[in-house]
């Protein structure tokens, strides 16, 4: 049953955007999620929450040309719930990963396979949570989506933090060691803010015998975090996520709600990995959510937050513009929301950001859309050029050269790389993009903001074929430049010891690729040598040999790759 779009009130202050009643569920604490799960060029709507009776609901609604339609999917309805789109079997559509309660209060972590709009849930040993967080991202550099989630497995006034990162191999989710406190009502992002190529993350919340925590977790690569040292206050009840908010290509941090500090709203310039409170002048708020999105196509990225405001203890939704890095309240109204979700989305394709607010006013839950009706247009960046890979063996280094935009500043332009097993694919590393660059999710590309990325993981004698488009900071998405492809190799071998063993032989140790037969050559002048073995490397890449020489001979050993 399709939902007819209500016209309701147009702004007087900003006749910019105007006020649409979607016909969507309202409800307290609502998830509201956008992505083109169906691929048909338009962003659909998931909306999960509690309904009449405290009924918990799940509802995938399809985005018609503007109009939204039931699309008869059954999910397990979740309350308190969170959810992220993502495509973690890079089979080109989008996936779901979902933390919530039933109606039965019972937590649950939830992911489901998208397979051309059929959704199945994923077989798995998951801890159920809810009142978290869920972020899709590849934390091990191998090029397919982890999951991390964080929640309280317990309802009731006293929580049991869980913080869990999961591991996809084959779209087969193991829940892994690491370093994160356990924590709920809080936030989790991933951001390369270091431009390295690996994923770091910020973390929040309420762990383990109720102290606020927040620290920003480096990857330094193979899924292995370290405290970048931040010093954030602790912070639950709020708001992280990342920006380049200054234009200076490296990605800044919002961060609010209620801190160790007092209730906040700040914006963390990163120079060169140090964070430092830029002043913006932002209200502090409690039960924010907030999202960045550049609303008048001026080439900056603006912000729309709403929140309670402790001071006032009024409901405050502010749409501040960017101005050159500077904060401006645009004066634009919207319903005074708290407890709720931000999104902007171009729902109706006409190159304008709208916005998506859901929450509570006053009592009274709101689910609205407001169209963005400015007459600035924005086009989408040129794409970008001379692709460049560099075979290492089973890992890979890229690199282009950065895309123009009309509007966005070119150190602005995030990228979104595509890596397939078939030409056009994206078995590897999905784009969340279609072949002509729409954009599936309105975020920044999964290299964000570098000229670079790294994958590792691939398969020797497989060839590989691989494309980069530019997104703007509308998150409009450029044509993909033309592809290029590259056959990956065992990894050279490295040398991990050689000793003697008694008075009569001597062992070689190396390290390869999994299952590959290296060749070992042995001289006994540097200058002549011969074929002495080719041992298989085991499951662990080891390799050795084992040679017979006399106490008083010397020889030299060389592993090399076939």
């Amino acid at each position: 049953m399709a939902t007819m779009l209500l016209l309701l009130s147009a702004n007087p202050i900003s006749a910019q955007f105007t006020e649409i009643d979607p016909g969507l569920p309202k409800s307290a604490n609502p998830c509201v999620v956008w992505g083109d799960y169906d691929n048909d060029g338009d962003l659909d709507v998931l909306v999960a929450g509690a309904g009449k009776q405290d009924v918990a609901f799940t509802t995938i609604y399809n985005n018609m040309g503007g109009v939204f339609t039931n699309s008869g999917i059954v999910l397990l309805g979740l309350s308190r719930a969170t959810a992220a789109w993502g495509d973690f079997d890079g089979d080109g559509d989008l996936d779901l990963a979902m933390t919530g309660l039933t109606t039965a209060g019972i937590p649950t972590t939830r992911i489901y396979r998208n397979d051309g709009g059929t959704f199945t849930l994923v077989a798995g040993t998951f801890s159920g949570v809810f009142a978290g967080s869920v972020a899709w991202g590849d934390c091990d550099g191998d090029g397919d989506l982890d999951l991390l989630v964080t929640g309280t497995a317990t309802a009731g006034a006293t929580g049991t933090p869980l913080t869990r990162l999961y591991r996809n191999d084959g779209s087969v989710f193991t829940s892994v060691a690491h370093p994160f406190p356990n924590c709920y009502l809080g936030s989790v992002a991933w951001g390369d803010y270091n431009n390295d190529g690996k994923l770091d993350v910020v973390i929040t919340g309420v762990s383990d015998g109720g102290a606020l925590v927040a620290a920003i977790w480096r990857n330094d690569g193979g899924g292995v975090f370290f405290d970048a040292g931040a010093n954030l206050p602790g912070l639950d009840i709020g708001v992280a996520a990342w920006v380049d908010y200054d234009h200076d290509g490296d990605l800044d941090l919002l961060f609010g709600g209620n801190s160790n500090e007092g209730w906040i709203t700040r914006i963390y310039r990163n120079d060169g990995g140090a964070f430092t409170d830029a002043n913006a002048g932002l209200l502090g708020l409690l039960w924010s959510s907030a999202a960045w999105g550049d609303y008048d196509n001026d080439g900056d990225l603006d912000l729309m937050i709403i929140g309670y405001d402790p001071v006032a203890q009024v409901h405050r939704s502010i749409l501040y513009r960017n101005d050159a890095g500077a904060f401006v309240d645009s004066g634009a109204i919207f319903h005074n929301l708290f407890l709720g979700a931000v999104s902007w989305v171009d729902y109706d394709n006409d190159g304008h950001l709208d916005l998506s607010l859901a929450g509570n006013d006053s009592g009274l839950d709101v689910l609205s859309l407001y169209r963005n009706t400015t007459l600035t247009q924005n086009t989408a960046p040129g794409g970008p050029t001379n692709l460049v890979v560099n075979v290492l063996g089973t890992s890979v280094n890229f690199s282009w050269n950065a895309s123009s935009d009309a509007q966005t500043p070119a150190v602005s332009l995030s990228y979104n790389l595509r890596v397939g097993t078939t030409p056009g694919g994206s078995q590897i590393v999905s784009p969340h993009s279609s072949s002509t660059g729409y954009r599936r999710l309105a975020e920044m590309g999964n290299a964000q903001l570098g000229l670079t990325a790294q994958l590792g993981s691939l398969k020797p004698g497989t060839n590989y074929f691989w494309s980069v488009q530019a997104v703007d900071t509308a998150f409009a998405g450029s044509s993909f430049a033309l592809e290029g492809s590259f056959t990956a190799l065992p990894d050279p071998p490295t040398n991990l010891s050689l000793a003697r063993e008694g008075l009569d032989s001597v062992r070689a140790t190396w390290r390869g690729t999994p299952g590959i037969a290296y060749q070992v050559l042995a001289s006994t002048n540097l200058s002549a040598w011969n074929l002495f073995a080719t041992p298989t490397a085991d499951v662990n890449g080891m390799f050795d040999i084992v040679d017979s020489m006399s106490a008083a001979s010397s020889k030299y050993y060389r592993a090399v790759r076939p």
